[in-house]
């Protein structure tokens, strides 16, 4: 019996793109979000894909072509959001999430949720 990973399970590099374009489209009409994010670059949601894909057991997408994890985190110092942004961030990811269809078994959700909110110590 094959175990699948997070990547595998959530649909692949095609369902993480679809999932950060959907929630960073929601990210720039928020009202708290939008002003944080207004000069991101227009890469930022592939890049968090392919950052995710590596995390969640897939191809190292982000480590080949951005330099990794150390990486990402050096790009996120200092740029904490306040707790209210943080809880945002984390529920506009997760309605994007559920508009999506993307799996809805708990498991997955809560393996998911578990990285997200480790995660944000480091931003």
């Amino acid at each position: 019996m094959t175990t699948l990973s997070l990547y595998d399970w959530i649909g692949g590099i095609d369902a993480l793109s679809r999932l950060t374009q959907a929630f960073y489209q929601r990210v720039h009409a928020d009202d708290l979000l939008g002003p944080v994010f207004a000069r991101m670059d227009p890469e930022h949601p592939r890049h968090v894909a392919e950052f995710l894909a590596e995390v969640l057991g897939g191809p190292p997408f982000y480590s080949e072509a951005h330099g990794g994890h150390l990486e990402m985190v050096r790009h996120h110092l200092n740029r904490q959001l306040s707790e209210p942004m943080r809880r945002r961030w984390i529920n506009l990811l997760l309605d994007s999430y559920t508009d999506l269809g993307l799996p809805a078994d708990p498991e997955f959700a809560s393996a998911l949720i578990s990285y997200l909110e480790w995660d944000r110590v480091l931003r």
